[in-house]
C-alpha cells in the first residue's frame, strides 16, 4: 500500500491541488488569512498572482516651464535634483530620445530595478498652471557594461492628461493598461524614470506625484 501514498505517486497519478480546474488563470495557490492564535487555520485560496512578489516604486518631480520636447531629470551637480525635471531631451518621441551613460548616475532619472519585473499599474496625481495637454511618460533604459554609447530609451507607458489651471487643481492618474504586453515589462538592471512634455508648449509649471507598481515574473 505504501506505493500508493500520495507521496510516492508518478507526475501522471498526482491530482491537482482543490480548486484548481476553477481558479482563474494567472494565479497562486494560497493560505487565507485565519482567526487561530496559532494563525494555521486559514483555508486554501487561489490568488491573483499580480499581488505576489509587489514592488512599488515612487516617481515624483515638477519642471518649471513645460516644453514640447520631453524633459528629463535635472543634474545632481545643480543641486536641483531628483524633482526638477528640465533637461530637454530633443524630441517629442520617447522612440527618438537617447541619453548618454554619463547622466545615468548625474541626473535624476528615477530608480534601478533589481528584479525582471512586469509594470502592473501606475497610480498618482498630476497638476498644471496651464490648461493644455501634457503627457508624463514613464521610461526605462537598459544600461550596457562597458559601453559608452548613447542609450535608446523606451515607453512603458505615456500619460496625457489635461491642466486645470491651478496646482492645487489635482488630476488623477490610474493606469492599469498598456500599449502591448512587452512594454510593461522591465529588466533586472533597467533605470526606470518619467519624462514630461507639453502637447502645445505653454511653458506652464507642471507637477506629478505616481507610484508605479510591479511584479517579479
Amino acid at each position: 500500500m505504501a506505493a500508493n501514498e500520495h507521496k510516492n505517486l508518478t507526475d501522471i497519478n498526482r491530482h491537482n491541488p482543490k480548486g484548481f480546474e476553477s481558479a482563474i488563470n494567472n494565479t497562486v495557490c494560497s493560505k487565507s488569512i485565519g482567526t487561530s492564535a496559532t494563525g494555521t487555520d486559514g483555508n486554501l485560496i487561489w490568488q491573483d498572482k499580480s499581488l505576489m512578489g509587489v514592488s512599488n516604486y515612487k516617481m515624483q518631480g515638477y519642471t518649471a516651464a513645460a516644453t514640447s520636447n520631453y524633459q528629463y531629470g535635472s543634474l545632481i551637480s545643480d543641486n536641483l535634483s531628483p524633482f526638477l525635471i528640465s533637461i530637454d531631451a530633443g524630441n517629442t518621441a520617447v522612440s527618438s530620445i537617447t541619453i548618454v551613460p554619463s547622466r545615468f548616475s548625474a541626473v535624476g532619472l528615477g530608480c534601478v530595478v533589481p528584479e525582471n519585473a512586469t509594470v502592473t499599474s501606475i497610480k498618482g496625481w498630476a497638476s498644471s498652471t496651464g490648461s493644455v495637454d501634457f503627457t508624463i511618460a514613464i521610461c526605462k533604459i537598459t544600461p550596457v557594461a562597458g559601453a559608452s554609447a548613447a542609450v535608446a530609451t523606451t515607453v512603458i507607458k505615456e500619460i496625457t492628461k489635461t491642466g486645470l489651471g491651478s496646482l492645487d487643481e489635482l488630476i488623477s492618474v490610474d493606469e492599469t493598461t498598456f500599449a502591448a504586453a512587452i512594454d510593461a515589462e522591465i529588466s533586472a538592471g533597467d533605470i526606470i524614470f518619467p519624462m514630461i512634455r507639453q502637447v502645445v508648449e505653454s511653458g506652464d509649471e507642471i507637477q506629478f506625484n505616481l507610484t508605479i507598481r510591479t511584479t517579479t515574473f
